[in-house]
């Protein structure tokens, strides 16, 4: 009986760690990550990477918490970098004119930035402002202008 017991015990931890190791290999892996995190051009701020407080362009992130974990807000540079409690990237917005996601820049237009992405294989989603490509959301805020003057990448559970 005995026996039995620690055998159960021992499959429970197991499973247990089994399924750690996948749920944190497949955050870490998701397919066409690499694809996606090089037409972010933002500090060299990527999704899936690891919290790393340093400072970017020398300015210095003030954390916040948030639903999922927890944010970066880097104030001076326009710019929040959103982390899970696991302590990886899941969103990033950016609202500075020097960063491009998938070849649109804030200043654009709405119609050169709706083309852009849909050119880079994402469809249109819930408004006419979101687009999804596979795990991928991406969010363009746009001004009465219908100008760009922020956007959004993040991973959708």
């Amino acid at each position: 009986m005995l026996i039995k017991y620690r055998f159960h015990v021992l499959f429970m931890i197991i499973v247990f760690c089994v399924g750690i190791f996948c749920s944190a290999g497949y955050a870490l892996n998701k397919q066409g990550s690499d694809d996606i995190n090089k037409q972010i051009k933002v500090f060299n701020i990527s999704l899936f990477a690891n919290a790393d407080n340093r400072a970017v362009n020398g300015v210095a992130p003030r954390r916040e918490a948030c639903i999922k974990g927890y944010e970066f807000y880097y104030d001076d540079l326009d710019l929040v970098v959103s982390f899970t409690q696991n302590d990886s990237v899941w969103r990033i917005t950016s609202r500075n004119k020097n960063t491009t996601m998938f070849g649109i820049a804030p200043g654009d237009s709405f119609s050169q930035a709706k083309k852009k992405i849909m050119q880079s294989g994402f469809a249109q989603s819930y408004t006419p402002y979101k687009f999804v490509k596979d795990w991928c959301l991406f969010t363009l805020l746009v001004n009465e202008k219908n100008k760009v003057f922020g956007m959004t990448v993040e991973v959708l559970d």
